[in-house]
């Protein structure tokens, strides 16, 4: 009588099927068939303990050759809590990090001579010259153009520069710009305080030069003016030529054209130290006779102090001198540096601009972005731009009299709302950039019998003087990097890492070392196994009574020789499906 027990084990059940067999001596022996699945937790528990057992970080190896349970959960929280607050740590360092990125550095201790030399603009307040007025006036009049006409058309134009209600109808002035067949730019050139009378002499570090070849009429906020180390344009002979045609005869075009090596003209200027007679000395004929057209209620120039880079305006300083008057200028400079390493950092993050991250052909400046900016916001609306506009624009229109009332409603519309905030603009500050302060004084002249050579011959009464120059033989600067670079970040999460589970970059090497040996031991074992063979079923069977309750199965009730068997139908093929079956027989 044989009866038969099927057990179901699927492969992967951790279940295993365990019995006890006596052999042929009648001693007990104890077999186990394991599922050919390795259990994967079994070897990540193998991992664990072999890696505690062998790293050198603090503390570990107590977590499994403790004394007691007790004794290893203890020190799994204290290795556990290690962990955690060297993670936090680590990461509050790299929000400090990501929030604050650079960190300034004050030096005040950098030479003059490293500073450039700051652009100087003067602009006299007249933007009529009467000579100059009189000839077109005298064109206009062949034309029907009468003198109260052409006199109420130059005292209009100064509001091209500060808009304000005209004096004239715009179908009057525009008549008259039709006669002249001139350009906005045109007409106010040539009306301009010509460069070679308002200058009449010059002096740099001491010397004497011709102020017709180291100024330059250039554009600035205040409309054509004269500028001395202005390099906001590149090469200005050829753009203005048709402007220096105007206010420049051909002998000193030639003269120009054959010598560029005076100051200020090619390379942007330095002075070796401090000092009146280290700097820039100008006298200047204001000529208060032959004023037309004023932007300002008394008789001056404007004096323009800037970085020889920038457009004349935002953050220009600027000082008025007066006929008969000496003006010393004292200047202090600021600089800005940064290091290359801020350009890896997001510009959200630095929130500033390089050389060369602008398309353009000259260098980005934040003034003259600002500068645009805000003349965009005023005069964009009114479909033209002012003549004196930092860059050209050959595709919009120049504003003239005829845009001054659209000038003004727009300039009214912004001061309500308030949308002409140079916050509104979209500029960012340069990385690198200079800034100058300015302390200026103003002492009128009388004959008290001094004599220099700049001076030497000139009228006191009519002529003023213009003094520029550096007072202290250093420079502020201020040294923009980053807080910390990519070593000193690795180096400080190094030093966390170290204070609180006392590991080093070894101890990143062992874990990942006794990783890959668990892994590929795994693997090994894995493959081991499924190339195993079976025994046939025909030398091993099991015999137990058939109405024996296995669960109440044990040792001490074995009374015959009872051996485990595998179905001899199990193959290579079966034991990679679902299923197998374990067997027992009774006789």
């Amino acid at each position: 009588m044989v009866g038969e027990i099927v057990l179901l084990a699927t492969r992967n059940m951790r279940n295993k099927c365990l019995y006890t067999l006596q052999d042929f001596s009648g001693d007990l022996q104890v077999y186990q068939i394991i599922d050919s699945q390795l259990n994967i937790g079994q070897s990540l528990k193998r991992f664990f303990r072999n890696y505690c057992q062998n790293t050198g970080l603090h503390g570990f190896r107590y977590i499994v050759t403790g004394e007691t349970a007790c004794h290893k959960i203890i020190w799994l929280m204290i290795c556990l809590a290690a962990i955690v607050f060297c993670v936090l740590l680590m990461l509050r360092l790299w929000q400090y990090y990501s929030n604050n990125p650079t960190v300034t550095i004050i030096d005040t201790s950098n030479p003059i001579r490293d500073l450039h030399f700051p652009g100087i603009t003067i602009c006299n307040n007249n933007k009529v010259y009467k000579p100059h007025a009189d000839k077109i006036a005298q064109k206009l009049l062949n034309y029907g153009f009468d003198s109260d006409m052409s006199n109420k058309l130059f005292s209009s134009l100064m509001k091209l520069i500060r808009p304000d209600k005209i004096e004239i109808d715009n179908a009057t002035a525009s008549w008259a710009l039709d006669i002249l067949g001139y350009t906005v730019e045109r007409l106010m050139l040539e009306l301009m305080h010509p460069c070679n009378l308002l200058l009449v002499r010059c002096g740099w570090l001491g010397q004497l030069y011709d102020c017709n070849k180291i100024f330059k009429t250039v554009r600035s906020n205040e409309g054509f003016c004269c500028g001395f180390n202005y390099h906001f344009v590149g090469d200005y002979s050829d753009e203005y030529s048709w402007l220096m045609n105007i206010t420049m005869d051909s002998e000193e075009l030639d003269v120009l054209d054959s010598n560029s090596s005076f100051p200020g003209v090619d390379n942007i200027l330095h002075v070796p130290g401090t000092g009146s007679d280290i700097g820039l000395a100008v006298a200047l004929n204001i000529d208060a006779d032959n004023y037309k057209s004023s932007v300002r209620q008394f008789v001056g120039a404007t004096v323009l102090i800037h970085d020889p880079l920038d457009y004349p305006d935002i953050g220009a300083q600027s000082a008025s001198l007066q006929p008969g008057h000496v003006m010393s200028m004292t200047l202090t400079g600021t600089k800005l540096e940064s290091s290359k390493d801020i350009q890896n950092i997001p510009l959200s993050k630095r929130m500033c601009l390089f050389d060369g991250e602008i398309a353009g052909e000259r260098k980005y400046s934040y003034q003259t972005c600002i500068s645009e900016c805000l003349q965009q916001r005023i005069y964009g609306s009114c479909g033209c731009l002012p003549f004196f506009f930092p860059d050209e624009h050959p595709n919009v229109r120049t504003c003239y009299l005829t845009d001054v009332d659209c000038i003004l409603s727009r300039r009214r519309s912004l001061s309500l709302v308030q949308s002409a905030h140079i916050n509104d603009c979209s500029c960012l500050p340069q990385c690198n950039d200079k800034s100058y302060e300015v302390v200026s004084e103003s002492i009128q002249m009388n004959n008290v019998g001094y004599d220099s050579e700049l001076a030497r011959g000139l009228d006191i009464q009519s002529t003023s003087f213009l003094y520029a120059y550096f007072r202290d033989g250093t420079y502020l600067e201020y040294r923009k990097q980053t807080i910390l670079g990519w070593d000193s970040l690795l180096a400080s999460f190094g030093g966390i890492f170290g204070l609180c589970l006392g590991g080093s970059v070894i101890s990143l090497v062992e874990f990942v070392y006794y990783l890959l040996v668990d892994i590929f031991s795994f693997i090994k074992e894995r493959t081991e196994r499924q190339d195993q063979d079976l025994p046939p079923a025909s030398k091993l069977f099991v015999s137990v009574p058939a109405n024996m309750n296995l669960k109440k199965y044990s040792t001490s009730n074995l009374n015959k020789r009872v051996y485990l068997a595998w179905d001899q139908q199990l193959s290579q093929r079966i034991r990679k499906s679902s299923e197998f079956t374990c067997n027992m027989y009774h006789e």
